[in-house]
């Protein structure tokens, strides 16, 4: 009787059960709970965990959920909520789902073992166990864990019933695939994986079969063969007509409003459909061959065919989930997004409907065909459950609509968008090499035995009772495996090309990657296991041989990563690099004469089966080191190349000191925090609606406004942070951090195109070995070349991979943003504090007097509420209606004329009013003299004494004059930087004096020209600076009937006013008064001022959305306005002018209409 062995043997005699097998099953498992729990809840909610977990928690409050396609399936949110009730509420408890549906993808290799062989089991224990990405993702709260589970218990099924038979399988199946299609629409690509397997294995099976006649049998085979031609010219076709998207490094991972709407795709190619020709000339070679496979067959020889049952289960339940590819076929609308699906018109839900009746009728159809009884009792199963998901318990009718059209619909249409925009090499050449190492080298073990020879696993008899209980050991038979290497070599290589092609590729998808490279590498390590003599090992030193091989290997590495700098000086630092190559030198030369000494009796091959399973024990320590790196050291930062869209600690820094102030300073969460949720990405409100969720005064804005100064705290996204600088003033204190960053993405265009018809340079980096690049001469690989070929480049490079070191990377390439303060691309976010508030908690105040009120705003005590009595506009293209109306002035018969800015037009209305006439139309004049009437966005307007009007015809870079009716008089000026008085770069405020002569702000160029009504230059003045006279960005001029000159000087946040001397060819400083607004340098925040003839000068503060009033002297009047859509707010304030009878009328460029407000005495 043979000897069994370790794996086989009881350790404890009294207790049979407990073999070495079970032992170490139970240790990985043992290990795999303790990585998992570890420290679960401290990682800061991406991006979008915060998305499901929020959504979950509004089911477990009792909100209801609603399925919508781009948040996947319902799976995960029923699930959350349920561990919600169960456990409690917080990152810890969301996370639970994820950490037991990854450890019960390790617990299913019990059941693989009988494919994998007991070895093979445990190695692929182990290699999960330290996955970087099953670690890392089995930890997070995605629906990767759901899928993966749902794939390994599909294969494990479709393998069980190929050989048993056994009809429970169909419902183990049928189980797998509503995990999967309710968890993401990453299910269809496993199904396509297992059909097409089955196909293959299928067609295989028949192939090995006795044929009625042989002519039948060529037929069918010349017709599959034809048909795989026209499969792979479709995919090659689609893949021609799929370009690479330009990479979006600071897009999330999903559109930031969860119910809002993702990035459309563009407008389809109006290119000859190749690939779907191809794939319908496919799909009829195919139904040839059917009928040659029945005439040489007949029905009873195929429908025995275990393959042919699983097709047709699988088949016929996804059939319907297939519903948007009718309507695709048919060219009906596929609506996806929230105003497609609200839009929907009647013919719209016919065509939905129509199409959801063909599928459903034909998976019927071919159920009751294929077995009856087995098909309804598995499509009960699956479509019950299916409709309760996506249904929410039938509170949700929309859902199975959803879920049965939109889930694959959003996909077909999300696949153009290519969110992210990474390149085609993103899992072959950045993710896997990176992280998942192990396996990608131990495939190409599995595939050498694979193709060596049919392996044999050990695995139970059909006739015997199966049993999976740990404490029974399986009796071993023979089991000829090459089904199980095609399914896992099928799975591996498809996965790679499958995910490769997808639009969206993220690495989280790496996931399902590196599940079945694991399972092949296992495979493969269990028949060098089987193959090693372990007698031999421990009769001839083995053990001691593998523990020098270990430290050889070791040494050896260190000696090759060190030998760049050794021996390049005498300095400390060039000794210390010396002696870090030398002494791994010494070590190597010493083991490997130990090695020789050991291994001299040895055959080649046990000491090759040796090594290499001491290299994979090297390997699988370096990935561990990866895994643990990653999960439990830079989970925060942003040094890993495994996360996309990833949350900052400054989230839960920010958070903690929210939640303090508002227990100290309240006693629960009930002090107001207001969050920026501003457009088009929400702010911040992601992660940090999620971790708001408790407080109970919460307060999100769009636009920073005067409002906020309720607030306590206030958390700011980047893009307002010079918004929101006039509305807390000094009243706050204010803290920096960061919210969210992404990896490095210098792996971005790596190969560029060039002119392949001229030579390369003499430096081209691609020599030697690397010049086989040079024979692809529209291309540079310049970058490819460079990580080998230059050493500083190289030891960067290496230094990233090994330790995720930037250091040498950035002295390397002398690029920046590498720091945890810099780090680029990343998205910054500011915490402030109110000062009174902060001086109640000790630690945030500095000093006991800031409890006393500080003034934040010194206008705000004069700001009155003032509603518009008259509106002119909305936004369009039509009479009447404004795209970013900016300047207005009046003329003397009291009608007025407004810059419509982005219509690229001026319109005229009388006193009431009532338009009158426009004109104008786009053209860039920057280097054609265009004629009169073409704009690019005309800013400032004026109106002279005899009615002409002049335009400031902005990126035009030159002014127009027009009559009264809007014909083209004259036009002066060119772009240039001042050269001369006509040389302008932008210019936008324009005014005109009582003589007729014309005053130009010439922004870019930091001054104020002045020409006569003809265009003739006749002085200037200013220049760039902060003193007297000198000008930062000035914008609006105006003039008084007195000839003074009103500037607002912008950058400088000041107004300065300026007194000629008697021929007017001088200008001398006559004033300046402080602006307390104006603090962005945004391209909207462009101040224009007017003076009227009572002695006020009434001044526009663009994102402060409001109109201030001084005199003339710079006194503070008054102050009105604030953000906001109704008669006494305004979207962006762009313009001021007053009318003869004392009327203020504004320009609210945000809202796209003119206002008019009569002042209070």
């Amino acid at each position: 009787m043979k000897e069994k062995n370790f794996l086989e043997r009881p350790l404890i005699a009294s207790i049979p059960a407990i073999t070495g097998e079970v032992f170490l099953f139970a240790l990985i498992i043992a290990f795999t709970l303790l990585s998992r729990f570890y420290d679960l809840g401290a990682r800061v909610m991406s991006h979008d965990e915060s998305l499901h977990t929020y959504f979950s928690w509004l089911l477990y409050k009792g909100d209801g959920y609603q399925h919508t396609p781009m948040m996947h399936g319902p799976f995960q949110f029923h699930l959350l909520a349920l561990t919600y009730f169960l456990f409690g509420v917080s990152d810890f408890t969301a996370r639970i789902p994820g950490v037991i549906f990854n450890l019960a993808t390790i617990w299913m290799l019990w059941y693989w073992r009988r494919y994998l062989g007991k070895a093979g089991a445990l190695i692929a224990g182990l290699m999960m166990l330290v996955s970087p990405y099953m670690l890392f993702y089995g930890r997070y709260v995605r629906n990767e864990p759901f899928s993966g589970f749902a794939g390994m218990l599909m294969f494990f099924a479709v393998l069980r019933y190929l050989q048993s038979g056994e009809k429970r399988y169909f419902y183990w199946l049928t189980i797998s695939l509503l995990i999967n299609f309710t968890s993401k629409e990453t299910a269809y690509i496993y199904v396509a994986q297992l059909l097409l397997f089955l196909a293959f294995h299928f067609f295989w099976k028949l192939l090995s079969k006795t044929w009625k006649n042989e002519s039948s049998r060529n037929a069918f085979i010349t017709l599959i063969t034809v048909a795989l031609l026209l499969v792979g010219g479709a995919l090659g076709a689609a893949l021609l007509s799929k370009g690479d998207a330009a990479p979006m490094a600071t897009e999330p991972a999903l559109p930031s409003n969860p119910m809002g709407d993702a990035p459309m795709a563009a407008a389809g190619s109006t290119a000859f459909p190749w690939a779907m020709v191809l794939a319908f000339a496919a799909l009829a070679t195919i139904l040839f061959a059917t009928y040659y496979l029945i005439q040489g067959l007949g029905w009873g020889e195929i429908r025995a065919e275990r393959s042919f049952d699983l097709l047709m289960l699988v088949g016929t339940l996804i059939i319907p989930l297939l519903t948007p590819l009718v309507s695709k076929i048919f060219g009906w609308s596929i609506p996806t997004t929230t105003p497609e699906l609200a839009g929907m018109l009647t013919q719209d839900y016919m065509q939905i409907g129509v199409a959801i009746l063909i599928t459903f009728s034909i998976s019927i159809a071919l159920g009751l065909w294929w077995k009856a009884e087995t098909w309804w009792k598995n499509a009960l199963l699956f479509y019950s459950l299916f409709t309760i998901l996506f249904t929410t318990i039938f509170t949700n009718s929309s859902g199975f609509f959803t879920g049965i059209f939109g889930s694959l619909g959003y996909w077909m249409v999300q696949q153009e968008v290519a969110r992210g925009g990474q390149p085609w090499y993103y899992y072959a050449f950045v993710q896997i090499p990176i992280y998942e190492f192990l396996p990608a080298i131990g495939v190409w073990v599995g595939v050498y035995y694979g193709f060596k020879k049919k392996a044999a696993v050990e695995i139970e008899t059909e006739t015997e009772k199966e049993n999976t209980d740990l404490d029974t050991p399986t009796p071993p038979v023979l089991f000829d495996s090459s089904t199980t290497f095609a399914l896992l070599g099928w799975w591996t290589l498809s996965s790679l090309i499958a995910y490769s092609y997808a639009g969206e590729r993220m690495p989280w998808l790496t996931y399902h990657i590196t599940l079945p490279m694991i399972l092949l590498t296992a495979w493969g390590l269990n028949q060098l296991v089987k193959n090693i003599s372990w007698d031999e090992l421990r009769t001839q030193k083995g053990w001691l041989g593998a523990a020098l091989i270990f430290i050889f290997f070791t040494s050896l590495t260190n000696t090759m990563l060190g030998a760049g700098g050794s021996f390049q000086g005498k300095g400390l630092e060039q000794l210390q690099a010396t002696s870090e190559f030398l002494l791994p030198l010494i070590v190597a030369i010493a083991s490997g004469i130990g090695l020789f000494y050991i291994f001299r009796n040895w055959t080649w091959q046990n000491l090759l089966n040796l090594t290499t399973l001491v290299i994979f024990g090297l390997l699988t320590l370096w990935t561990g080191r990866a895994a643990y790196r990653a999960a439990y050291i830079n989970y925060d930062n942003a040094k890993e190349y495994l996360v996309y869209a990833h949350a900052a600690r400054g989230v839960k820094d920010v958070m903690a000191q929210a939640k303090e102030i508002s227990m100290r300073t309240s006693g629960d969460l009930n002090a107001i925090i207001a969050y920026d949720a501003s457009a088009p990405d929400t702010g911040i409100s992601w992660p940090f609606v999620w971790y708001l969720r408790d407080f109970t005064n919460l307060r999100s804005f769009d636009a920073p406004t005067r409002s906020l100064r309720e607030a306590s705290v206030i958390v700011v996204d980047e893009k307002n942070f010079e918004k929101i600088e006039p509305v807390v003033g000094e009243g706050y204190y204010r803290s920096d951090y960061m919210r969210m960053w992404w990896p490095n993405q210098d792996y971005y265009g790596l190969v560029n195109n060039r002119d392949s018809h001229m030579l390369f340079p003499a430096d081209y980096p691609c020599t030697g070995v690397f010049s086989v690049f040079k024979l692809f001469s529209g291309k540079d690989f310049s970058r490819v070349c460079e990580a080998f070929t230059n050493p500083a480049i190289r030891a960067g490079v290496i230094d990233i991979w090994a330790k995720r070191d930037f250091t040498k990377y950035a002295q390397a390439t002398g690029k920046s943003g590498f720091g945890p303060t810099d780090w680029n691309p990343a998205d910054k976010m500011r915490l402030y504090i109110r000062k009174d508030v902060a001086s109640q908690v000790w630690n945030y105040g500095v000093l006991p007097e800031t409890s006393e009120s500080v003034t934040i705003d010194i206008y705000e005590e004069n700001t009155i509420t003032l509603s518009a009595d008259f509106t002119v506009g909305m936004n369009g293209t039509a009479e009447g209606q404004f795209d970013t109306p900016r300047g207005i002035a009046f003329a003397p018969d009291g009608s007025f004329y407004v810059a419509d800015s982005r219509n690229h037009r001026i319109q005229h209305f009388d006193a009431d009013g009532d338009f009158i006439n426009m004109w104008g139309q786009f053209g860039d004049a920057t280097f054609d003299d265009l004629p009169g009437g073409t704009f690019n966005e005309p800013w400032g307007i004026a109106v002279g004494p005899d009615g002409s009007v002049y335009v400031s015809d902005t990126w035009s870079h030159r002014i127009q004059k027009f009559d009264a009716d809007g014909n083209a008089i004259t036009h002066w000026g060119y772009y240039g930087q001042a050269e001369d008085g006509l040389a302008f770069w932008g210019p936008r405020g324009i005014a005109v004096d009582a003589d007729g002569n014309v005053y130009v702000s010439d922004t870019g160029n930091k001054r104020i020209v002045k020409f006569d009504s003809e265009g003739n230059f006749i002085t200037e003045f200013g220049q760039t600076g902060m003193a007297i006279g000198e000008f930062d960005e000035q914008v609006g001029v105006a003039v008084d009937d007195e000839g003074v000159v009103y500037v607002t000087d912008t950058w400088n946040q000041r107004i300065q006013t300026f007194i000629p001397n008697e021929d007017g060819t001088v200008y001398f400083p006559l004033n300046q008064w402080d602006v307390n607004a104006w603090y962005g340098q945004s391209l909207d925040n462009k101040p224009f001022l007017t003076v009227d003839n009572q002695g006020s000068v009434f001044v526009a503060d663009p994102e402060g959305y409001r109109v201030l009033q001084f005199s003339t002297e710079g006194e503070f009047i008054r102050t009105w306005g604030d953000y906001g859509f109704d008669n006494q707010t305004f979207g962006l304030v762009a313009a001021v002018a007053v009318d003869a009878r004392g009327h203020v009328w504004v320009t609210d460029a945000g809202n796209h209409r003119v206002m008019r407000f009569t002042l209070p005495e």
